[in-house]
């Protein structure tokens, strides 16, 4: 276990422990990076029975990886070969049904109107295409543009087919050349091929059921949250090899970390400084989220609003029931934590809450003067872990 460089990060290995002793995961990596010096990069607990895991290995980021997509349509937006205000019909066949008013800016700020499309075929073993003929044959669920929701796959798989159709690349092959080879990520992967994997072996760590559920069914029909037992899929090899933009990106966290030290000008840039302030700001805003039922202020691709009390401009993504990455552009200042346990959503968010919390307070007044207030994720959400 690394020893941090900032004294007041010297606990957060010890509570990520506490965290696994309540059963909230396995194993869990953390990276802090404050003007692009590692303050600590770690891993906890393990991968699997008898397997520490360690601070290399790979980890599902859910949709913190979200954002690495939204860098590659970004960089065709500073080129010049696409629009934010692009109709989504102009590069993807067959789109349509209701809505044909979609727009690159939809897809990104969540309020394209087909939240739901992708959830079934995220966890079949289908083609790329297979999946975004299915999202463009989707009727929309309401008119692009008039309301918001959460969309946790289908629009970032179109985002991709949209890189492809505009560069010629798949978007796993993109964000290689584009994005992680620029900024040395060597083991971040959109899709590991199934002839890699053996390369890799056990540090690909897989994730664990912990409570993790979705909103669902009973048999008469009433609302109830429904035990997603994903862990039964996602450790598949051919799961592990599927190209996922919203929620398949592969790392250790202290490669998420670089990624965002790229963003804040640390390492080898991938966007122009102004690109990453328009990212990094607020573009969605009184418009209540339907899946998180709040008024989430959102950014351009990334979330701009968390729990545990981060800067007022902190921005990045988190991930489901395991993760969250963020960059803090007032400070130099990048957190990411990847766990391999999928928790309840309390508990998952509480995790978030307490690891946010110590890295913020444990960086001292400087950082601690400009944060928001830390609300208990009782008062957030308004009921209790």
């Amino acid at each position: 276990m690394a020893t941090p460089a900032a004294p007041g990060l010297a606990g957060l290995p010890d509570l990520l422990l506490r965290q696994r002793a309540a059963g909230w995961h396995e194993g869990a990596q953390l990276y802090v990076s404050l003007r692009g010096e590692a303050l600590l990069d770690t891993a906890v607990g393990e991968s699997f029975p008898g397997r520490p895991l360690q601070p290399d290995d790979l980890m599902l980021l859910y949709s913190a990886g979200k954002p690495a997509t939204t860098v590659a349509v970004l960089q065709l937006w500073e080129q010049g070969r696409l629009g934010l205000d692009d109709p989504v019909a102009r590069y993807v066949d067959g789109w349509g049904h209701g809505k044909e008013r979609c727009t690159l800016r939809h897809l990104l700020v969540h309020t394209g109107g087909f939240p739901n499309a992708g959830t079934k075929i995220f966890d079949r073993d289908l083609t790329y295409a297979e999946e975004v003929a299915y999202i463009a044959a989707w009727r929309a669920e309401w008119e692009p543009g008039t309301a918001a929701a959460y969309h946790p796959s289908s629009s970032w798989k179109v985002l991709g087919a949209i890189v492809e159709a505009v560069d010629g690349r798949p978007i796993d092959r993109y964000l290689r050349e584009q994005v992680f080879d620029r900024v040395g990520m060597v083991d971040a992967h959109l899709g590991i091929p199934l002839a890699e994997q053996p390369r890799y072996a056990a540090r690909i760590s897989p994730v664990h059921w912990r409570g993790h559920a979705v909103p669902g069914r009973n048999d008469d029909g009433s609302f109830a949250m429904v035990p997603y037992r994903i862990d039964e899929i996602h450790n598949l090899p051919w799961h592990i090899a599927k190209v996922a933009p919203g929620g398949g990106m592969r790392a250790p966290a202290r490669e998420l970390g670089w990624f965002y030290e790229s963003l804040l000008g640390f390492r080898p840039p991938v966007l122009e400084p102004r690109t990453v302030e328009l990212m990094g700001a607020v573009h969605r805003h009184n418009i209540e989220d339907r899946l998180f039922r709040r008024n989430l202020p959102w950014g351009l691709g990334v979330q701009v609003s968390f729990t545990g009390g981060t800067g007022r401009r902190a921005f990045g993504h988190g991930g489901m029931a395991s993760s969250r990455g963020l960059c803090d552009p007032e400070h130099g200042l990048v957190m990411v934590v990847v766990t391999n346990g999928l928790a309840d959503f309390l508990s998952a968010e509480q995790r978030l809450f307490e690891v946010t919390d110590a890295v913020y307070s444990g960086l001292g007044d400087d950082v601690a003067r400009t944060r928001q207030l830390a609300v208990p994720i009782a008062e957030v959400f308004g009921f209790s872990t």
